[in-house]
């Protein structure tokens, strides 16, 4: 009979326990099942390039889809999820059920119905485009960018409802800069991205030809000129990501007082917020737009907003409007060679891409999905394993804090508290978001997408005068991530997420800590990164740690950007050590972790050698594995740009040489190019 490792099941409940012996957590291997350590490179010392050693085959042998801009582990753990929700949601369109599912099949057959979607042509946008065209003010104007967060318009300014990160149990109006039309404002400034900038005008003046806007080309000009001026004034993403630059609360009558140039009042009121308090995050950045804003011309500005109301649109218009979307955000950006098939595009709609941002999954009833996904294929027995994972990874951090030797004991006891007030959800929210009342027609496509929209800022709007809702997700169950919000001490993993390859209960106790006991732990550590180090146990910003403490989470810190920045993950593309901080401080922790774990679930056993492997090298391939990523050129400079997440090989690399295991495990000594002697390594936990 299989077995559970002890480790895991005092942690379970006696009769969780016999229901799960039918399932092998142990140090055996699945009958039948491949060794997770297949498409590796043995001809690639594992000391030179352990990505390599674990993956090379790998690689070798993947050819990317041309409808894709790369292909991982993660990929496989989506398609499948996909393939389900694709089912669902095929069996709702075809159906004649009302309520929700009745919501999301008529969704779904709106978008899917491209010869009518097709015969509207840019029909649609008529009465947004009108409402541009008319507009003779800068007050007219900040009143369509108002709208944005309801429908498709664009505006300079981003405006959100969250967690306050310094009064944790209320919700508080975030206004920050705008995105800009290309991914980064370095792809505006830096040099050498002379092609780059020329395709996005041509892009820019494609879809104002298509609006049949005047003298589209010379407009174009004027907008990506303009969109230099926004860039040149808007921070750097490593700035964003600080939580001590970016809480700046004031109200919006200050705002309109240090931010002159911009008509708040009318652009807050449009948005269906009156007057109040507001935290600004990129308080500098934010002034210098408003300025730009007034010193512009309003033919520009009216050209610029003709122009992102087509391109928020445009994956839901004709086929002229997204060939020209997916010329310049899916060949030029990310290296797609074809379009992706319209049942993705479909599904992609209807269930969001992941986030529930407005500005990533607009129109999105993410929610209402997940709901269909998890009742169909979510195993109640994943969420009681992972559960019982995540309990022992959490006592071996504790352990880990404990014994830390870079921690006074004033932050070892906050930290404590801070481990012990985690919030851990599995599967699916206890709440997710509710459609009630949206209207939604299977001939109305582009109605559909803004009337979901604008419920959802609806919903969001309502939340200011609602305590905080710990059982509110920012990410759809069947979405493949996991995530630590620091303001709720909560970390979530999707039912998505618990699928094989990825989570797989019949493999060994190595290859299970390698994988997801890794991703386990990475969220633990991300309450002590460079910026979940900031939040409390309660989960509000302050400072918690003496100035010893800083000292050498400084220390710690410089030599982690460092390592990463100069690890080179494509001829000229750096990583950005400062954007990637967090990320990588949470692989390089989450990784001591899952070992520690694994040895404490081992239980004072040896560990079995599986396949010629023993039970450390099963535990680094594991690891690496998991995280084999195949991305085109254009996808990785995106990505370096930025992503704060450390493309996988660099992630990979630099993970494993700050583990003392790893060394042992495979021999590595100070000839080896990624040796760092004992002294050097970063020692997170």
């Amino acid at each position: 009979m299989s077995w559970i490792g002890p480790a895991i099941a005092r942690h379970l409940p006696g009769g969780v326990v016999a229901a799960l012996l039918l399932i092998s957590v142990g140090e055996t291997s699945a009958a039948g099942a491949p060794p997770r350590w297949l498409g590796g490179d043995p001809s690639v010392a594992p000391g030179a390039d352990f990505y390599a050693y674990a993956n090379g085959g790998w690689t070798a042998a993947t050819e990317i889809p041309p409808d894709r801009a790369g292909f991982s582990t993660a990929t496989i753990l989506t398609q499948a999820a996909q393939s389900k929700v694709r089912a669902l949601l095929e069996a709702a369109a075809a159906g004649s059920a009302g309520g929700e599912s009745g919501q999301v099949g008529a969704y779904y057959r709106a978008f899917m119905d491209k010869a009518l979607v097709d015969r509207l042509g840019g029909q649609p946008l008529a009465s947004d485009l009108a409402a541009i065209r008319t507009a003779r003010t800068r007050d007219e104007l900040a009143r369509l960018m108002g709208q944005a967060k309801a429908g498709f318009q664009g505006s300079l300014f981003d405006l959100d409802i969250d967690e306050d990160s310094h009064q944790s149990a209320r919700y508080a109006v975030y206004i920050s800069q705008g995105r800009l039309g290309l991914p980064d404002r370095e792809s505006y400034l830096a040099e050498g991205d002379e092609a780059l900038r020329a395709a996005y005008q041509a892009y820019v003046g494609r879809l104002l030809k298509l609006e049949a806007w005047p003298d589209a080309s010379r407009a174009a000009a004027d907008v990506v000129a303009f969109e230099t001026h926004l860039a040149k004034a808007s921070w750097k993403s490593e700035a964003r990501r600080d939580e001590r630059l970016i809480y700046n609360p004031t109200t919006s009558e200050a705002l309109a007082r240090d931010a002159p140039g911009f008509p708040w009042s009318t652009y807050l009121s449009t948005a269906g917020l009156g007057p109040g308090r507001v935290v600004v995050r990129e308080r500098s950045a934010v002034t210098a737009l408003a300025q730009i804003f007034a010193s512009t011309p309003v033919a520009t500005l009216k050209a610029w907003a003709a122009f992102h109301l087509a391109d928020n649109a445009a994956p839901d218009l004709s086929q002229p409007f997204f060939d020209a979307w997916f010329e310049l955000h899916g060949r030029v950006l990310a290296g797609a060679q074809a379009e992706p098939p319209r049942w993705r595009r479909a599904l992609n709609q209807v269930s969001g891409d992941g986030w529930k941002s407005l500005d990533d999954s607009r129109g999105a009833m993410g929610d209402a999905v997940g709901r269909l996904y998890v009742a169909d294929s979510f195993d109640p027995q994943a969420r009681a394993i992972l559960a019982a994972l995540v309990q022992q990874m959490k006592t071996t951090l504790r352990d880990r804090i404990a014994a830390s030797g870079r921690m006074s004991p004033t932050a070892k006891a906050e930290a404590l508290r801070k481990v012990d007030a985690y919030d851990i959800q599995i599967g699916a929210p206890a709440r997710g978001d509710s459609y009630a009342g949206i209207v939604l027609r299977d001939d109305d496509l582009y109605g559909d997408v803004a009337r979901v929209t604008a419920h959802d800022w609806a919903a969001r709007r309502a939340r200011l005068d609602e305590p905080v809702d710990h059982g509110r997700w920012e990410i759809t169950p069947q979405t493949v991530n996991a995530y630590n919000e620091g303001a709720l001490s909560l970390i979530v993993f999707t039912a998505a997420l618990l699928q094989p390859p990825f989570f797989d209960p019949r493999a060994d106790l190595a290859t299970i800590y390698g994988s997801i006991g890794a991703t386990i732990g990475h969220e633990l550590t991300h309450g002590f990164d460079d910026q979940g180090r900031h939040f409390d146990a309660s989960g509000r910003v302050r400072n918690w740690w003496t100035p010893e403490d800083d000292t050498r989470f400084a220390a710690l810190s410089h030599s982690v950007v460092d390592r990463y920045s100069a690890c080179e993950e494509a001829p000229g593309l750096r990583v950005n050590g400062r954007l990637t901080l967090g990320e990588n401080i949470a692989d390089i922790g989450g990784l001591q972790l899952a070992l520690a774990a694994y040895h404490s679930a081992l239980g004072g056993r040896p560990a079995s050698v599986i396949e010629g492997l023993t039970g450390d090298q099963r535990f680094f391939l594991a690891f690496a594995t998991a995280r084999r990523d195949k991305r085109r050129l254009a996808a990785v400079r995106a990505d370096i740009l930025s992503d704060p997440h450390t493309p996988d090989p660099c992630r990979v690399n630099e993970a494993v040489r700050e583990v003392d295991g790893w060394y042992g495990a495979f021999n590595i000594g100070p000839g080896d190019p990624l040796f760092v002697p004992e002294a050097e390594r970063a020692r997170v936990w």
